[in-house]
């Protein structure tokens, strides 16, 4: 096989000029925005359908993985307490039972949550992070403009 049938059947299996469908950077990254928006959305709506009917199953599965991601993060036994106490999802649970999970308190805890993804991230996000925590976190507080499940989607 010379050089000219291999970049003919190279370009075939990219989607090139002899077969296949052709897709540039940009409209992949437009079709990414969209699942992920998607995606959103859809927890968006299934964490509001659950809070509204009084099931937080999702929102404590989804706490729990946070802070497995998280615990990855932490490294040494005391990062690891730290981090434990951070994102504490036995407390979450115990709330949950005795149906005393309001957004006050869920917003004590996304604070608490942000401010140890800031300590466990990069530097240079620190800031970000923690900015983006107390945001939510008073939000949920102030319960004016987005419901918990829309503002716990975006966590």
């Amino acid at each position: 096989m010379d050089g000219g049938e291999g970049k003919a059947r190279g370009a075939a299996e990219a989607g090139g000029p002899t077969g296949g469908v052709q897709v540039d950077e940009e409209s992949l990254a437009r079709l990414g925005d969209q699942i992920r928006d998607v995606m959103r959305k859809a927890m968006k709506d299934l964490i509001q359908e659950e809070v509204e009917q009084g099931a937080y199953d999702h929102v404590l599965k989804l706490w729990k993985e946070v802070q497995d991601r998280l615990m990855r993060l932490s490294g040494s036994p005391q990062e690891k307490e730290k981090t434990k106490a951070a994102i504490d999802c036995d407390y979450a649970q115990e709330l949950v039972a005795a149906q005393a999970l309001d957004n006050s308190i869920l917003g004590d805890m996304i604070q608490l949550c942000s401010q140890r993804i800031g300590a466990l991230g990069a530097v240079a996000y620190e800031k970000q992070v923690l900015d983006w925590g107390l945001k939510l976190a008073d939000e949920m507080r102030a319960g004016e403009t987005r419901t918990p499940a829309e503002i716990l989607a975006e966590f």
